[in-house]
């Protein structure tokens, strides 16, 4: 039995390493040339998807903040004043958070640090949560916060759009 273990456990680790070497690792290399990665353009290669919204890969940290906010900002601005139902607000939210989480992640990595671009995304992931909901939360609280959120929306948009058009 306990050789059949030991077996098994040599070829699963075998399997293992055999999958991480065939596979492109971080660099990104088995994906050069290959189909439809191939024609795109440059400056499309260099920006990831997160939902329907780009995450700009290039640029300082704020530019980069600024970039997003510039695509982004204008749509929370017009779901702010729309009546929709607690769902759509919710399907609107997901991919709003994940294309600044992912802006979070990759400043978080990147060799150029701008604290204050850095301390800027926790407060639009805010902004996100209240306006949007936040999922963990009964549609009660997210309904009384989104209400909240329109009501003080102008004052808190105006004050995140001062702060990161400062960026540099």
């Amino acid at each position: 039995m306990k050789m059949m273990t030991g077996i098994a456990c040599v070829v699963c680790g075998s399997l293992a390493v055999c999958m991480l070497l065939t596979q492109p690792g971080c660099t990104g290399e088995g994906e050069k040339g290959s189909g439809s990665q191939a024609a795109k353009t440059e400056p499309q290669a260099r920006q990831a998807k997160a939902g329907s919204f780009t995450v700009p890969e290039e640029g300082t940290p704020g530019q980069r903040v600024r970039n997003l906010w510039e695509s982004t900002g204008p749509v929370m601005k017009a779901d702010a004043q729309a009546n929709l139902a607690d769902r759509e607000y919710q399907d609107k939210r997901t991919p709003l958070f994940s294309v600044w989480v992912t802006l979070q992640g990759k400043l978080s990595l990147a060799v150029e640090k701008d604290e204050k671009a850095q301390r800027i995304i926790p407060e639009v992931l805010k902004f996100i949560d209240n306006l949007y909901g936040f999922p963990g939360f009964t549609q009660e609280r997210r309904e009384k916060d989104r209400e909240t959120a329109k009501k003080f929306f102008d004052k808190r948009y105006g004050k995140l759009e001062e702060e990161i058009k400062a960026l540099k």
